[in-house]
């Protein structure tokens, strides 16, 4: 994939935002242990509702980077297709990175109806990844629609101080999105290829 047919977003965001916390873990458990990493099955609470999501975090002491997915499954209507993120998420995690991938379907090329509604749990699937993995603050990419990418305003003390964005699904005609459904391969690739400047 062509880095110029990617949507690239930088959001900056403040390494403190003060307010109420907006998330709290009901549920979570280890599903699987695997050589160098642990998957485990994550139900929160936040002002959305309820958040269920699939993390995998690599077994080390380093800091990683982190990626968060807003959806689980891009399903494609014309013509009929579908590709799931939690295998990307797993290579990804086998690289070092620790992954959080919120259950969800997004629709293509009609936009899903729930575009626009999950930045509040995005921030908290990363609130619970950042206490539950060691993450640098500035090393996180997130995979979703742009108007659920993370907002500082939502919530309390964002352990991350930036985000890259890999915005799909969020507009009619996106061509990254139009890739996905071919192979993750190149969204893989761009991920693996970013490098971070740590504040």
């Amino acid at each position: 994939m062509k880095a110029a047919l990617l949507s690239i977003v930088l959001v900056a965001l403040p390494s403190s935002v003060g307010g109420q916390s907006v998330c709290r873990q009901l549920t979570s458990q280890v599903i699987e242990h695997k050589p160098g990493f642990t998957i485990r099955s994550v139900t929160l609470r936040s002002a959305h509702g309820l958040v269920k999501a699939t993390a995998a975090i690599p077994d080390s002491t380093k800091p990683s980077h982190a990626t968060v997915f807003s959806f689980s499954t891009l399903v494609g209507s014309e013509p009929q297709q579908s590709v799931d993120m939690m295998p990307l998420a797993i290579e990804l995690t086998k690289q070092g990175w620790s992954t959080m991938v919120i259950d969800r379907k997004l629709t293509w090329p009609d936009v899903d109806p729930s575009v626009g509604t999950l930045r509040v749990d995005v921030m908290c699937a990363e609130r619970w990844l950042s206490k539950h993995a060691m993450v640098t603050p500035s090393d996180w990419i997130f995979v979703g629609p742009d108007s659920d990418a993370p907002d500082p305003a939502v919530g309390d003390k964002p352990r991350i101080t930036g985000w890259l964005g890999f915005i799909v699904a969020d507009k009619p005609g996106d061509v990254s999105t139009e890739q996905l459904f071919h192979s993750t391969s190149g969204l893989r690739n761009w991920i693996l290829s970013q490098h971070f400047f740590d504040n």
